[in-house]
C-alpha cells in the first residue's frame, strides 16, 4: 500500500485487530488514543496519527493509524478492512484480498491534507480600496458601536470554575496567542468572581494553536436574546439566475470588533499560567468573546445596522448577511467589481476588518456558507461533504449525534434523507453505551455518505417565478421535491423529508398522503415567500379531506388541513399519475390517476367494504340504537335500547360499570345481530360508536387493539364484537343523527325514542352486582364530635369570636346555626378522615364539609389533603383546568365576518 507522498510499505491483515496499525511515525500524531491489548498480552496507552492518504491499487482515500512503534509489521486492521468493504479468498492454494470497485472507494476518498486555498485580489481593487480594511492581526474596532452590556438571568449564582491542569506544551502553543490580545487591548488583567477554564485546540497543521474558553456555565445564566440571524436557507431565496457574478467576504475576528461594557467583563475570566515565569493571574476579554451564546446575534444586528447606512453604487445587485460573511450577487462583472469596492471602503471606515486570504472577489464561482454558488445554482462544498465523510464511524451515542448533525445540515440535496437515516435514530433511542450496530444502519450509515458525495446541485429558488412541488408519502414519512422551470425543463430546489407525526402514520394511505402534502407545503413556504406553488400529488386530495376527514382528523387539525389547502390562493392541488422524483423532474406531469381514494379508504379500512354512512333505499328495517350511563341516588345506572320510530326491538339494563361509550356499542351490535340476513338503516348518535365502525375499528383490530403510541384500546371486546356483528346484515347503512333534538323529522323522534327507552330500562336492577358509588355516610358530625378535649388557639379563638361562636357543655365550639368550629390542629385529621370516605375532588368536598363544619383555612387544607391522596393520585393522574370548548359561528350568507 502507497502512503503518503509515495512511500510503499507492506502490511500484513490481521482480521483479529481492531485498528489499522503502523510502527513508523510518519505524519504527527493527534490527541485522540486508546487503550490496546497487544500480542504479549499487555495493556498499554497508544495514540493515533493524524489522517494519512493512501493508496491500493487504483484506490485512494484517507485513513487514522493507530501508532504502536513496538509493532514488528504494519497491520491491516478490521477498520480500514471494513471502509474498503474487502475480501479475503482462498483459491487453488492462494490468498488474495479482494475490495469493492473504485466507484465505491472513492465515495469514501478524502483529502484532508489539502492546504487552504487563499484567493489573489485584483490590481483593480486593491488600487482602490481603504488599505486598513484588510487584517494585519491588530483586530478593527467597529465605531459605531456601544459597548454590550451582558445580562443575568434573576436569580443567577456566580460561576466559579476551576482551571483543570494543562500540559506545558499547550501551555507554551497558546502563550503568544494571549501575549497578542494583552497588546491589542483584546484581554486584560482583572480579579474577577467568576472563572471559568479554557482549553488549547491545536490547529489542524498539528503546530499552531487557538485558544478555546468553556463558556457553557455562563450562557446557562445570561439572558436570552431573540435570534435574529437569517435562516441560511430561506436566505438565498432574494438570489436570481441571472446574477452570475459574485464576492464573498469573511470579516476577521469580527466578535472582536465590538467592545464589552466594562461591569460585564468580568462575566468571561479565566485563569492564566504563564508556562515561563509561573504566575498565575486572571484575565478577561474587553470584546465580544467567541463562545458566548449571544455573539452571532449581536454581532450581526450591528454590522445589519451600519449596512443600513452604506449607500449602494445602484439597485441591479443584491447584498446577503450571514452574521459576519456578507455576498454580492451581481448581473455582470463591472457591476459586482463597482459593489466590491464600495462596499470594501464603507467595512475599513467603520472599523471592521476583512481577511485577504478567504476573500473571495468578483468570480463567477465562490463558497458561500459551505455551499458553491455559480449560475443560478448551489452545491455542497466539497470541502464540506469530504469532512463529513471522512469522520470514523461513531462508536458512541455522542458521536452518532455530532454525524446525524452536520449530515442534517444538507438534508436538502439528499432525496428520502429522514426515510434512509431512520435506523441510525433508531439505534440512537435503543442504545444505552456504545452504539449496538445494526446491519441495517451500517447500510444506512454507508449510504448517507454516498448520496451525500454525489449530492446533486439545486437550483436557487427564484421568488419572482412559480414552484412546482411534488409530494409524496412513503413509510410514514413525509417526502416532495420543490423545483422551477429552466427553460423547457425542471430544476430541482430542494428535496423535503420530514417524519409525520404518530397520529398521522395511523391513518389509511390517502389520509397519509395529505398530511405529507400539508407537510411539505409548509416547508416549501420558506423558500416560496408567497409565491404561487402547484402541487402535484397522486392523491384527490381535496375529495379525501372533505369526505373522510371528519373521521380521523380532529376538529382543530380538520380546520388546519382546511386553511392550507383550500383557503389559501397560493396554493394549487393537481392529481398525477407520476410515480417518482425522477419521473417528476423530467416526465410529463399530466398523467392518469390508477386508483380511487374514497373507494381505497372503503375497502382497506371500513368494517366490511359496502358499508354506507348514508340511507339505504328501500330497507326491511330502519333502527335507531342508544346507550346510557348515568348516576342515579349514588348508584351507577346503564342501560341500551333498540327501536324503530315507535316501537322497541329489544332493551336491557347493564352492568353498573358500564360507559356509556360501552352502551353505545353494545347498542349498535344488537342491532346489527337482531337484522342479520335483511336490509337495515342504522341511527346512532354516538360519534364514538359511529367512528369505530366506520374508521378506527379495522385498523385497531389490524394492530392488535393497541392505539398508535402502543396503548391497549378501551372496551376492546365490544370492538371485537361489533366488527363480527356488522358482517351479518344482507345490506347495512350505519349513519351519525345529532342527540337529544327537540325537531319533529323521522330521524329526531327515533332517536329520541331510543334515548328515553335506554333510560327507563337503566333503573331497573342488571343482573349483575350494582356497583354503588362513594357517598358521605352522614356521620361527620357525630364522629367529630367523638374527639374529647379539643384545644382552641388564639387563632381559633379569634374565629370564635368572629362567628360568635358558643360551648355546646362538652368543650366544643358551635356557631349559630349549628355547625362546628374545628382547631386548626384537628382539622387535617377531620378532612382526612371523610376524604378517604368518598375520594371526592376538592371543590365538591369543600362544599360538603361546610355544611357541617367551619375552620381556619379549610378549603386550603382539603385541597392539600386531596392532592396528597395516594387512592386519588393513581386513579385521576390528570389535573388542572379542563378548557371548555367553543362554538364556531355559522354566517347567513358567504363571506360574512
Amino acid at each position: 500500500m502507497k502512503l503518503g507522498d509515495r512511500m510503499d510499505m507492506e502490511f500484513l491483515i490481521d482480521t483479529g485487530a481492531t485498528y489499522s496499525v503502523l510502527n513508523q511515525k510518519l505524519i504527527p500524531e493527534d490527541e485522540k488514543s486508546v487503550r490496546v491489548i497487544g500480542a504479549t498480552g499487555r495493556t498499554e496507552e497508544a495514540t493515533f496519527l493524524k489522517p494519512l492518504k493512501y493508496e491500493i491499487g487504483s484506490h485512494i482515500g484517507t485513513h487514522q493509524f493507530l501508532y504502536l512503534p513496538g509493532a514488528p509489521k504494519a497491520l491491516l486492521g478490521r477498520d480500514l478492512l471494513d471502509v474498503l468493504e474487502a475480501e479475503i479468498l482462498f483459491k487453488n492454494g492462494e490468498i488474495k484480498l479482494k475490495v469493492k470497485e473504485k466507484e465505491l472507494i472513492s465515495v469514501m476518498s478524502l483529502n484532508q491534507l489539502q492546504e487552504d486555498q487563499v484567493f489573489d485580489i485584483p490590481d483593480e481593487i486593491e488600487n482602490q480600496v481603504y488599505p486598513e480594511v484588510w487584517a494585519k492581526g491588530i483586530p478593527g474596532r467597529v465605531k459605531t458601536a456601544t459597548p454590550v452590556e451582558i445580562k443575568l438571568k434573576t436569580g443567577a449564582s456566580v460561576v466559579r470554575i476551576k482551571q483543570y491542569p494543562l500540559k506545558l506544551q499547550d501551555r507554551k502553543g497558546i502563550k503568544p496567542i494571549i501575549k497578542e490580545f494583552l497588546q491589542f487591548g483584546v484581554l486584560r488583567e482583572c480579579e474577577s468572581e467568576f472563572n471559568t477554564p479554557i482549553l488549547p485546540v491545536k490547529k489542524p497543521d498539528g503546530l499552531n494553536y487557538r485558544l478555546v474558553q468553556d463558556l457553557r456555565a455562563i450562557n446557562k445564566i445570561v439572558e436570552d436574546i431573540h435570534p435574529v440571524v437569517a435562516n441560511p436557507y430561506t436566505l438565498m431565496t432574494r438570489l436570481k439566475d441571472e446574477l452570475i457574478w459574485f464576492t464573498v467576504i469573511d470579516l476577521k475576528d469580527a466578535f472582536f470588533s465590538l467592545p464589552l461594557a466594562e461591569n460585564s467583563q468580568k462575566l468571561f475570566a479565566f485563569e492564566w499560567e504563564d508556562p515561563d515565569t509561573g504566575r498565575k493571574v486572571q484575565l478577561t476579554w474587553t470584546v465580544l468573546p467567541q463562545g458566548f451564546k449571544n455573539s452571532p446575534t449581536i454581532f450581526g444586528s450591528q454590522l445589519a445596522k451600519d449596512l443600513e447606512d452604506w449607500e449602494k453604487p445602484d439597485d441591479q445587485a443584491v447584498l446577503l448577511q450571514y452574521v459576519d460573511d456578507l455576498l454580492i450577487a451581481a448581473s455582470t462583472k463591472e457591476q459586482c467589481l463597482e459593489w466590491t469596492i464600495s462596499l470594501l471602503n464603507f467595512l475599513g471606515l467603520r472599523g471592521y476588518r476583512v481577511a485577504r486570504n478567504k476573500a473571495q472577489l468578483v468570480r463567477t464561482k465562490v463558497s458561500y456558507m459551505g455551499i458553491q454558488l455559480s449560475g443560478g445554482k448551489r452545491e455542497l462544498g466539497q470541502e464540506r461533504k469530504e469532512t463529513i465523510c471522512q469522520m470514523p464511524q461513531p462508536q458512541t451515542i455522542r458521536e452518532l449525534q455530532a454525524f446525524l448533525g452536520m449530515i442534517g445540515w444538507c438534508r436538502l440535496w439528499i432525496l428520502d434523507y429522514a426515510m434512509i437515516a431512520k435506523p441510525l435514530y433508531e439505534i440512537l433511542k435503543e442504545s444505552q453505551g456504545p452504539l449496538n450496530w445494526t446491519g441495517e444502519a451500517l447500510t444506512a450509515y454507508r449510504r448517507l455518505k454516498k448520496e451525500l458525495m454525489r449530492a446533486p446541485a439545486l437550483g436557487i429558488p427564484d421568488v419572482s417565478k412559480p414552484f412546482l412541488l411534488y409530494s409524496y408519502e412513503r413509510q410514514g414519512y413525509a417526502l416532495g421535491v420543490l423545483a422551477q422551470h429552466l427553460g423547457p425543463y425542471r430544476r430541482a430546489v430542494a428535496y423535503f423529508s420530514r417524519k409525520l407525526d404518530e397520529v398521522s402514520k395511523g391513518w389509511p394511505t390517502c389520509l397519509r398522503a395529505v398530511a405529507a402534502v400539508i407537510v411539505n407545503i409548509q416547508e416549501a413556504r420558506k423558500f416560496t415567500i408567497g409565491q404561487q406553488i402547484t402541487v402535484y400529488v397522486t392523491h384527490t386530495v381535496s375529495a379525501v379531506l372533505e369526505q373522510k376527514g371528519a373521521h380521523w382528523l380532529s376538529p382543530q387539525r380538520f380546520l388546519k388541513y382546511q386553511a392550507l389547502l383550500v383557503e389559501q390562493d397560493d396554493v394549487t392541488i393537481v392529481t398525477s399519475g407520476i410515480v417518482n422524483p425522477a419521473a417528476f423532474l423530467s416526465g410529463t406531469l399530466e398523467q392518469p390517476v390508477t386508483h380511487d381514494c374514497l373507494d381505497t379508504i372503503e375497502a382497506v379500512y371500513s368494517s366490511r367494504p359496502d358499508l354506507l354512512d348514508t340511507p339505504l333505499e328501500n330497507p326491511d328495517q330502519e333502527l335507531y340504537t342508544d346507550g346510557s350511563s348515568f348516576v342515579n341516588n349514588g348508584k351507577r345506572r346503564a342501560g341500551y335500547a333498540v327501536t324503530t320510530e315507535n316501537q322497541v326491538i329489544e332493551s336491557g339494563s347493564l352492568p353498573a360499570n358500564t360507559s356509556a361509550q360501552k352502551a353505545e356499542l353494545i347498542a349498535l351490535t344488537r342491532a346489527l345481530r337482531l337484522s342479520e340476513k335483511q336490509m337495515v338503516n342504522i341511527w346512532t348518535d354516538s360519534k364514538y360508536a359511529f367512528g369505530v365502525i366506520h374508521a378506527h375499528g379495522a385498523i385497531w383490530k389490524e394492530r392488535g387493539l393497541l392505539t398508535s403510541h402502543g396503548a391497549q384500546i378501551k372496551n376492546s371486546g365490544e370492538v371485537l364484537d361489533l366488527l363480527e356483528a356488522v358482517q351479518l346484515p344482507l345490506k347495512v347503512a350505519v349513519m351519525h343523527c345529532k342527540g337529544h333534538q327537540k325537531g319533529k323529522t323521522k330521524v329526531e323522534i327515533g332517536n329520541r325514542f331510543a334515548d328515553r327507552i335506554a333510560r327507563q330500562v337503566a333503573m331497573e336492577d342488571s343482573k349483575e352486582t350494582q356497583i354503588d358509588v362513594l357517598i358521605p355516610d352522614g356521620y361527620l358530625q357525630q364522629d367529630v364530635l367523638k374527639i374529647s378535649n379539643p384545644s382552641y388557639g388564639k387563632e381559633d379563638q379569634k374565629l370564635v369570636l368572629d362567628l360568635e361562636g358558643k360551648d355546646n357543655g362538652e368543650g366544643w365550639m358551635c356557631t349559630p346555626e349549628g355547625k362546628i368550629i374545628v382547631p386548626t390542629n384537628l382539622l387535617w385529621g377531620i378532612v382526612k378522615r371523610e376524604h378517604e370516605k368518598t375520594h371526592w375532588a376538592a371543590d365538591t368536598m369543600y362544599q360538603m364539609l361546610i355544611l357541617y363544619i367551619v375552620g381556619r383555612n379549610l378549603y386550603t387544607i382539603t385541597q392539600q389533603v386531596v392532592k396528597q391522596c395516594l387512592v386519588c393520585i393513581k386513579n385521576n393522574p390528570k389535573t388542572g383546568h379542563r378548557i371548555s370548548l367553543g362554538n364556531l359561528s355559522k354566517g347567513n350568507y358567504p363571506g360574512q365576518q
